[in-house]
C-alpha cells in the first residue's frame, strides 16, 4: 500500500511538472486529494503566479466537476472567479482563479475542495492564503534599511568625513573672547604737561618757541582764573573699580542665556484682596 502511494505521488509530481513550473503539493483533509500550494499572501482579483491544480489519488471518472470555496470567521463565503473545473485524468486544473474577497487583517482563507462523486470527495485545507487589497508590501523598516545601505554604499568617502565633521563641530565649544582690563586713565589730565617724548631740553625750547593758546585773555594772570584741580590717585581708583564693576555685571549678563533673563519676574507689591 505505501509502494503504491509513493509510485502514486512520483506519477503526480511528474505531471505537475509538464503542467506549471510548481511541483511543491499539499495534503489536504481528505487522503485521496492533493492539490498546489498557494502563495502566503496575494492581492485580491490578481490571477495567481502558477493555476491551482488539484490531483484525485483514487478512481474519479473524467468530467466530474470540481468547486473550489474560501472562508474563515469573517468572511463565511468569500468571492471567488474561476473556481469551477473538471477533472481529466484525476486532475482538475484551474486555469485563472481569482480570490475577490479580503480575508481580513491578519487571517487567513480556508479552502474547501468539494468533487462532486457519488458520495461527494471534500477536502478542506486549512490556513491557505492572505487576501488584502494592496497584497505582499515591504515592511517601513526594510526601506529604511535600504535606502541607508544605498547612500553608504554610494558615498562612503563622504559620508565618513560628514560623520567626522559632525562629531568634531559637536565636541569642540566655541571660545568666548575674555575681556582685557582696560588701561587706567586719568580723568581730568593736568592742563600743562611736557612732551614726553622729547628730552628736557627739547621740550623747554618748544614751549618757548610755540606759544599756547589759551581759552582766556593773555592779559589775566592765573591768581585770577579758578583752575579745577586733578582728581587725587584715590578718586581715580574708586571711578576704575565702580567702572569695572559695572563692566562685570554686563558680561555675565550677556552671557546668561536669553531664557533665563526672560523668566525673571519682579515682585509686585498687591493689596491683599479682602
Amino acid at each position: 500500500m505505501v509502494a503504491d502511494y509513493d509510485k502514486t505521488l512520483n506519477g503526480l509530481e511528474e505531471a505537475l511538472s509538464t503542467i506549471t513550473a510548481s511541483t511543491k503539493l499539499l495534503p489536504t483533509g481528505c487522503p485521496n486529494v492533493i492539490c498546489t500550494a498557494l502563495p502566503t499572501h496575494w492581492r485580491s482579483n490578481k490571477s495567481l503566479p502558477s493555476p491551482f491544480t488539484v490531483f484525485a489519488l483514487g478512481p474519479v471518472p473524467d468530467g466530474t466537476p470540481v468547486t473550489i470555496a474560501a472562508g474563515n470567521e469573517e468572511n463565511s463565503c468569500a468571492d471567488l472567479r474561476n473556481n469551477k473545473a473538471h477533472m481529466n485524468g484525476q486532475i482538475a486544473r484551474f486555469s485563472d482563479l481569482r480570490f475577490v474577497g479580503k480575508s481580513g487583517r491578519g487571517k487567513n482563507f480556508h479552502l474547501t475542495i468539494t468533487i462532486e462523486t457519488k458520495p461527494a470527495q471534500i477536502a478542506i485545507v486549512g490556513k491557505a492564503i492572505k487576501v488584502t487589497v494592496d497584497g505582499p508590501r515591504d515592511s517601513r523598516n526594510s526601506k529604511r534599511t535600504a535606502f541607508d545601505r544605498r547612500a553608504s554604499s554610494s558615498h562612503p568617502e563622504e559620508s565618513g568625513m560628514t560623520q567626522k565633521m559632525r562629531r568634531r563641530m559637536s565636541g569642540e565649544l566655541i571660545a568666548r573672547p575674555v575681556p582685557t582690563l582696560i588701561p587706567t586713565l586719568s580723568v581730568l589730565p593736568p592742563l600743562f604737561r611736557s612732551y614726553p617724548f622729547l628730552g628736557g631740553g627739547a621740550a623747554t625750547a618748544m614751549s618757548a618757541a610755540t606759544p599756547l593758546n589759551l581759552p582766556f585773555p593773555s592779559s589775566m594772570t592765573f591768581s585770577q582764573l579758578t583752575v579745577t584741580p586733578p582728581l587725587t590717585a584715590s578718586v581715580t581708583t574708586r571711578s576704575q573699580q565702580a567702572y569695572r564693576q559695572m563692566y562685570a555685571a554686563s558680561i555675565n549678563e550677556s552671557d546668561e542665556p536669553i531664557g533665563a533673563r526672560t523668566r525673571r519676574k519682579t515682585n509686585i507689591w498687591k493689596p491683599y484682596v479682602h
